[in-house]
């Protein structure tokens, strides 16, 4: 098993702290945001942690090093968007290993574990971690997903103009490929510039491949931009407390 940290994005929204630090490395509660996604999957026998980044690879892998973390490896990303960029991350696994894939900009507690044994249980080719958003806008600017009695996703729209009912289950940001989907991924993902959300995904809903894990966690955030990451340090560092809107 491998997993594969998406950290292509230029962090633009993150500006100034992204003039000087990788987002991948901007610390919350002083630990960088690569520690929580590593924290994330522990309990996984994960072989190699891959890392799509597109600039700052000296600075992130002479992190690595000196923070003596001997199983991650930086993958140059071509500015292929999530797509492209995780197909050229998976050239680097075998066809016959499973991966998780998780987006860069993530402070939670998702349990990845719990969510690997309901993919298992499913026999899913891929499964998209899932959380309700009871607010109409917030749940507009992710992607939204509907599900049937047994999880399976029979619709997923990025960003959609309208929502049918709330709370929205939402994309949380971090999925699991099954060796079956490896094993024809040429098929999914050709080396290219697209999107994952408005392109893999409809695809494998429309051939019935898709499972929705419905999370319980305490915290979410993608901490792309400096709102964000406020709300994520201001609670990190209250070790607790009321979740920010």
């Amino acid at each position: 098993m491998h997993s594969i940290i998406l950290a292509a994005g230029q962090g633009s929204r993150m500006a100034p702290l992204s003039y000087y630090i990788p987002k991948l490395l901007i610390p919350v509660k002083g630990k960088p945001i690569l520690s929580y996604l590593l924290e994330n999957m522990k309990g996984l026998d994960i072989d190699t942690h891959y890392i799509v980044a597109s600039k700052n690879i000296t600075t992130i892998t002479t992190y690595l090093e000196k923070a003596g973390i001997d199983n991650v490896k930086v993958v140059q990303a071509l500015g292929w968007e999530t797509g492209g960029d995780l197909s050229i991350a998976m050239e680097e696994i075998s066809r016959e290993d499973e991966v998780i894939v998780l987006n860069g900009d993530l402070i939670t507690d998702i349990p990845v574990h719990d969510m690997w044994k309901f993919h298992k249980e499913k026999g899913s080719y891929v499964t998209m971690a899932l959380f309700t958003v009871p607010e109409l806008e917030e749940a507009k600017r992710l992607g939204v997903a509907e599900l049937d009695q047994d999880k399976k996703i029979t619709k997923f729209v990025e960003k959609p103009s309208e929502i049918k009912s709330l709370p929205a289950y939402v994309n949380a940001g971090i999925y699991i490929f099954d060796k079956k989907f490896m094993q024809k991924r040429r098929e999914y993902l050709v080396p290219k510039k697209f999107k994952i959300e408005s392109t893999l995904f409809p695809k494998l809903v429309d051939e019935g491949k898709l499972y929705g894990y419905v999370s319980n966690f305490k915290y979410w955030w993608d901490v792309g931009t400096m709102e964000s990451y406020l709300h994520a340090e201001n609670f990190m560092a209250s070790k607790g407390g009321v979740i920010p809107p």
